[in-house]
């Protein structure tokens, strides 16, 4: 199969990644792979590194859609893509498959209604996701649940993970990686972090990532005179810190699949994160991880602390996330997953 993939964000975020990883495990299954996207130097280069053809369109948008005439199968995975390849369906008549990995409800204008009613196949990457979108109104013979996978290689560089626990020797290491967005809910973290320091002073908090609210968090951070956070900012190879890392914390308010808690499974370390959206569906309380209250300090505190003293636990949280990571969440496992829906989206398109 020749395969379009569509992806018109400006950054280099979870649906970027996963949208790479998905083209590398189609490629291995022997199917060609073309992205379709903006100007967007980090997501490219990551698409171009891995051998793949890239197309780069500039607004408006539009004007590229007789491009998608060329593939079997047009895949949009983000709403911009879903627009050109809804709008050009008339003329490209290759069947559509968007994969939506957001958090919130769609609106119900005439358009938006309009777009989810051409694509031939909606992938929810988490049952929370399928199930907002069958409230909304999808039927459910044309939507499917597949989960997001990472490659099960870890990639960390020997010579930075050295140099990180150097930097940090004699502390343990708590790191948080996640773009700096309401959403992520790091003043959370800030707070929690403030009730840590009135007992503990050997730990240390990576905020590994960027975003709008960098200099607010700063700026909070600094007013509460907390020494022990280091804004990291954005890594284009976050990996290492998993290796120097203690505990993998995520405080957001609105989560899918998350690729930070997933990669946290790959490389052994303990999660505690939130109860946000489709996390409780990969972090099982005291089986793979610990599971918090939104916007609750007190009780992300309490469990950081206790993953970080309970040795049994967090062994037994490691090895059981680790066993599930294998189970569900690879590359080959989800590509093997789209494969199949572009059979029969092909097979009902004949």
């Amino acid at each position: 199969m020749r395969i379009l993939h569509i992806n018109l964000e400006r950054g280099w975020r979870g649906g970027e990644r996963q949208a790479l990883n998905i083209m590398m495990g189609l490629k291995d299954l022997g199917h060609a792979n073309y992205l379709l996207a903006r100007k967007n130097d980090v997501f490219i280069r990551h698409v171009r590194d891995k051998n793949f053809s890239v197309k780069v369109i500039k607004k408006p948008f539009f004007l590229s859609g007789p491009y998608l005439k060329k593939f079997d199968v047009v895949h949009a995975h983000e709403v911009r893509g879903l627009q050109l390849a809804t709008l050009w369906r008339w003329y490209h008549r290759r069947p559509l498959v968007y994969t939506r990995s957001v958090v919130f409800m769609p609106s119900r204008n005439p358009f938006t209604v309009y777009k989810y009613n051409r694509v031939d196949h909606l992938i929810a990457n988490s049952k929370d996701s399928m199930n907002m979108m069958l409230k909304w109104g999808v039927n459910p013979s044309r939507m499917s649940v597949i989960y997001g996978g990472i490659p099960l290689e870890t990639c960390s560089d020997p010579l930075k993970v050295a140099a990180l626990r150097l930097r940090f020797k004699g502390r343990k290491v708590i790191g948080c990686i996640a773009s700096l967005e309401r959403e992520k809910d790091h003043l959370t973290l800030i707070d929690a972090v403030s009730l840590i320091n009135k007992t503990r002073n050997d730990l240390v908090f990576l905020i590994i990532g960027d975003g709008s609210l960098r200099s607010m968090l700063e700026q909070r951070t600094a007013a509460m005179g907390i020494s022990n956070i280091s804004f990291e900012g954005y890594q284009d190879d976050p990996y290492s810190y998993y290796d120097v890392c203690d505990v993998i914390t995520l405080t957001s308010r609105e989560e899918s699949i998350s690729n930070a808690v997933l990669d946290a499974f790959l490389y052994r370390v303990p999660v505690v994160a939130t109860r946000a959206g489709a996390i409780p569906e990969i972090v099982k309380d005291n089986e793979t991880g610990l599971l918090v209250d939104i916007g609750n300090p007190y009780m992300l505190a309490d469990a950081i602390m206790r993953m970080l003293d309970d040795d049994n636990l967090s062994r037994i949280c490691c090895q059981n996330a680790y066993a599930l990571l294998l189970k569900e969440f690879s590359v080959e496992n989800m590509a093997k997953a789209y494969e199949l829906v572009y059979h029969n989206v092909l097979s009902h398109d004949r």
